[in-house]
């Protein structure tokens, strides 16, 4: 049988490094009128908008019968072999000089995560995972943490401007009474991908799209941990929570966060 998977696998590493590097010449060239706010705290510049294109341009001139759904362009083509893809992640450190950004791109195929790419340029920093087949930090296996106690984990959070200022605050309030240390950082994906490297103990944000977070979830279970998003098809559709970690701590952390059936 004709492996599909290892082409697109290739296209999506060589891209999200180009479109990555693209993004940086970008911003080393920008002017004024290089972002508009898309709503509070919500930005979208000129380089996001250029490296989607990018992107579709050289998935449709690889693979013209996928679909694919972008932050900008949003959904075009088959649902049955969907790439989503997120040009930026992280689009305000982006503009400010901060590290934490990057190029995140997925493909899906029958309603199931088949292959995930984030490369963070800034860090120089490309992980990827294909599904039943491992998760690695350029070549080398990546793996999450193991054996870490609740009270020295290290939880990596995200805040949505669609979710409930209350919650929020009351989610800190029980990680503060517990002993877990928490951080937020300002990109899903390169969350994610620490919690894959095992430099964090888990991500939770209360709303993602799937742009954000398609690719690292399925790099956070092929490094060993647990994620969770709800159903694929409605997560594709209109987003939702996500939760990944570490496998060892998935049920103590999802309690703290009374998130599905950890919160039982």
């Amino acid at each position: 049988m004709t492996d599909t998977i290892a082409p697109r696998l290739a296209l999506a590493k060589e891209l999200a490094q180009e479109a990555g590097q693209l993004a940086q010449r970008m911003r080393a060239q920008q002017d004024g009128s290089f972002s508009r706010e898309k709503g509070h705290q919500d930005f979208v510049t000129e380089a996001d908008v250029a490296v989607e294109t990018l992107i579709r341009q050289r998935i449709a001139a690889a693979f013209a019968d996928d679909g694919l759904l972008g932050e900008e362009e949003g959904h075009s083509g088959s649902d049955n072999a969907l790439w989503v893809v997120d040009p930026i992640d992280g689009t305000t450190n982006y503009m400010r000089g901060l590290a934490d950004w990057g190029v995140s791109i997925a493909f899906c195929r029958d309603g199931r995560v088949e292959l995930g790419v984030i490369y963070a340029p800034d860090l120089d920093l490309l992980v990827w995972a294909r599904r039943e087949q491992g998760a690695y930090i350029g070549e080398n296996p990546a793996r999450t943490a193991e054996g870490t106690p609740l009270d020295q984990a290290v939880l990596l959070l995200g805040r949505s401007a669609r979710t409930s200022v209350d919650d929020y605050l009351s989610l800190l309030k029980r990680l503060i009474e517990s002993g877990l240390e928490y951080r937020r950082n300002g990109s899903a994906a390169i969350s994610l991908a620490a919690v894959a490297l095992g430099q964090v103990d888990g991500f939770y944000e209360a709303h993602l799209n799937a742009w954000d977070a398609a690719a690292g979830l399925l790099i956070v279970e092929e490094a060993g941990g647990r994620s969770d998003c709800g159903d694929l098809d409605a997560f594709l559709s209109g987003g939702g929570p996500v939760f990944a970690s570490a496998a060892g701590l998935h049920h103590e952390i999802g309690a703290l966060l009374s998130v599905g059936a950890e919160a039982d």
